[in-house]
């Protein structure tokens, strides 16, 4: 292999390292900055990759050397901020516009060079140290990308709003981020040639994948994680869903489950499941909008269960309509109850549909965007427009029940202590003339458990004979299932027909005066309702005045617009140039700013300490007795300000010979210095002389450089680092 082919293997790492770190740092800066800024960070980091291995061959040990370079580089990074945005330097020739421009470009040109030329010292110094790289290649495109994950299509903002503007998918981008990502990592693997180190890499590359997977799903749009609430309303096995026992989306298999769980974990639910349109406007008298979609009335002897006998909870869709579809069951449309229209767009399979509070008919929708979404489809709902008030004096139940329906949904537990309770709350909650109100004893059950109940996620009674009874008979400590049940046993026992809805309970403020309102799996919940002669199944959850468990976060409103739009088949409304920038960018800039005015102070620092190093070394052998050590000194910090440098390995002799071809005096220096070191009398007597040399050599170099490059040498303090 000829020399000229073992300079380009060499050569190829340096290419390879410097194109990763480019990337990498375009990637890092693209959402917090404009063009010109992203451009600059790039070239900043292919300075920065070529002048850290250079770095690295200096003298100067690995910790100062790294530290000097951040050091460095922050103060310059802050000098260059202050010149361009705190003074009017800039603003006044071109522009507030253009200063900004300029600022940024080369704030982020400083501070990239100063990360990549530190890291590639490090690494240059330590191989090991190489895999930072990796994990910094990790972290720029994860950051990019994360706030992607949970289905948040949306965000980050900077790179979803313009692709959907455009018609584009966001999604589709970010795969291409995540080629991107592993073509990187490839070429930093390619520039390893030692195989342990490879495998070092090669762990780091499982920490980028881990770290991309882990913001965006590769295969498909981000879905949903399977539930944990119990509630049944999806399915709660992945491999499931649209089997073939169901073609109409979802398994049976859990569908008919209310089951009680013990600490539960909801990190996992705060993703959208889907989004509802509202095509009338609507204010539900609780301030809540309920979404139901399943019903337990059936006791079986444990827990209540979807009831399987016929003529009771006729109002529930058992399936997902393939043609218009009315509720048999459904209450009528009267002075109690308006029609409201909606269209609801899922993000994620169910086991059935719901719709708002008390749906009438279902028909199919199409579906926008297929892709996006499982399934659409439009209901109409008998909506509650009464208060509860008036309700009171209203018989619960209805005419037309049989005997056996009215057992059915006044079933309780045999448990004495139910009924006891009852009696003791009303009593002692109501006066004597309201206690055979069913209206008023549906206000005193709900209201006295909300106020003795502890709401928490952390509990523990699914381990219970009765699950139930350990709650409302023990520490009263429990979630959305435990209130449900015990309302309606308490319900039951004081004669009042009750079951337990499940669905989704959203604050009606959430919907922020749009038409469209975002449904997420941390808003599923269990509820009791009563029916009342006239409206129907009516609404009657537990409020608890305790909560340990914090609520469910409101939706993210700018989601919440995008995906109805998205429902609606409308493509968003392009970003105004001229908006402000984003609260996320304008904090970063902030907190920049006081970390460059630090970083200024440390390179002000630096620069003030090479100078005054530098002054020291050039004016001490005039009054120094060491003339052979500190003239010798002085004389390779000349040659080393014009790039005249002793390799590493390269004896002084060897280099005194090579110097002599622009400095001749130079190697009698040499031979006068290393004789003085040992003890040489013939040394130590031409020592006198050395002064004179030094200055005959600065003669000489005169008429080697031209004047120009001895003054830009000379006016670089940090020149006397590479002297060796």
């Amino acid at each position: 292999m000829s020399a000229a082919d073992d300079e380009k293997r060499a050569w190829l790492p340096w290419i390879l390292r410097a194109l990763v770190h480019v990337v990498a740092a375009m990637v890092f800066v693209f959402p917090l900055t404009r063009a010109a800024g992203v451009l600059g960070a790039g070239v900043g980091a292919l300075v920065g990759s070529l002048l850290g291995p250079r770095l690295a061959t200096t003298r100067v040990r690995t910790v100062p050397l790294v530290a000097a370079i951040v050091g460095i580089g922050t103060l310059l990074a802050m000098l260059v901020r202050w010149i361009a945005l705190d003074t009017s330097m800039l603003a006044g020739a071109w522009g507030p516009g253009a200063a900004l421009r300029a600022g940024d470009a080369a704030f982020l040109f400083t501070a990239a060079a100063t990360i990549s030329a530190s890291l590639r010292a490090a690494a240059a110094r330590r191989p090991v140290l190489s895999s930072l790289e990796v994990v910094g290649v990790g972290l720029a495109f994860a950051q990019l990308v994360v706030a992607h994950r949970h289905g948040a299509i949306n965000r980050p903002f900077e790179v979803s709003d313009p692709i959907i503007a455009a018609g584009g998918d966001p999604t589709h981008v970010f795969l291409w981020v995540g080629g991107a990502a592993t073509a990187v990592v490839v070429l930093l693997l390619m520039s390893e040639r030692r195989a342990w180190r490879g495998l070092l890499h090669l762990a780091a590359v499982s920490l980028l994948l881990f770290l991309f997977l882990g913001a965006s799903n590769v295969m498909r749009l981000p879905e949903p994680p399977p539930p944990e609430d119990g509630l049944g309303l999806r399915p709660e096995d992945a491999d499931s869903e649209r089997g073939e026992g169901d073609p109409q989306g979802g398994s049976r298999e859990n569908q008919d489950e209310l089951e009680f769980r013990d600490d539960l974990d909801t990190s996992n639910d705060r993703v959208p499941v889907g989004v509802v349109l509202f095509h009338d406007d609507y204010s539900p008298p609780y301030g809540v909008y309920y979404f139901r979609q399943g019903a337990f009335s059936q006791y079986n002897g444990r827990r209540l269960v979807s009831a399987v006998a016929s003529g009771v909870d006729g109002d529930i869709a058992r399936e997902f309509p393939t043609r218009a579809m009315d509720i048999a069951g459904a209450p009528a449309v009267n002075a109690n109850r308006a029609t409201v229209e909606t269209t609801v767009a899922l993000l994620a399979d169910h086991t059935r549909p719901f719709g708002l509070e008390a749906p009438i008919r279902f028909a199919p929708s199409p579906n926008p965007d297929p892709e996006r979404f499982r399934r659409t489809y439009r209901v109409t709902s008998a909506v509650l427009i009464a208060d509860f008030t008036s309700m009171m004096g209203v018989p619960t139940g209805s005419a037309d029940w049989s005997p056996e329906q009215w057992a059915h949904y006044t079933a309780a537990p045999d448990d004495p202590r139910y009924a006891d309770l009852t009696q003791r709350v009303l009593h002692d909650v109501l006066p004597d003339d309201m206690r055979q109100d069913p209206a008023a004893r549906v206000a005193a059950i709900t209201s006295w458990l909300g106020a003795e109940g502890t709401y928490s996620l952390r509990s523990r009674h699914a381990e219970a004979d009765d699950p139930t009874a350990d709650f409302l008979f023990g520490d009263k400590t429990g979630y959305c299932v435990h209130f449900a049940h015990a309302a309606t046993y308490m319900l039951r026992s004081a004669g009042v027909p009750a079951r337990v809805a499940t669905g989704y309970a959203i604050e009606e403020a959430a919907r922020q005066g749009g038409s469209a309102l975002l449904v997420s799996g941390e808003a599923s919940h269990a509820w009791p309702e009563v029916y009342f002669e006239g409206y129907g199944w009516v609404v009657a959850d537990v409020t608890p005045q305790t909560v340990i468990s914090p609520p469910p976060a409101p939706p993210d409103p700018d989601l919440q617009r995008l995906l109805g739009e998205l429902a609606r088949g409308l493509e968003p409304v392009p970003l105004d140039p001229e908006a402000p920038l984003p609260a996320f960018v304008t904090s970063m800039r902030e907190i920049l700013a006081v970390l460059g005015w630090v970083l200024l102070g440390l390179l002000a620092f630096g620069m003030v300490f090479l100078t005054l190093a530098k002054a020291w070394r050039t004016w001490v052998p005039r009054f120094s007795g060491d003339q052979a050590r500190v003239t010798y000194r002085a004389a390779l910090d000349r040659l080393s300000e014009l790039a005249i440098r002793r390799e590493p390995g390269e004896s002084r002799e060897a280099f005194a010979r090579r110097a002599a071809r622009h400095a001749p005096t130079f190697e009698s220096m040499t031979q006068t210095h290393v004789g003085a070191a040992f003890g040489s009398q013939r040394a130590l007597s031409d020592e006198a002389q050395m002064q004179q040399r030094l200055r005959q050599m600065e003669r000489e170099l005169a008429t080697e450089f031209p004047l120009w490059r001895r003054a830009l040498g000379r006016a670089t303090p940090w020149s006397w680092l590479r002297s060796r």
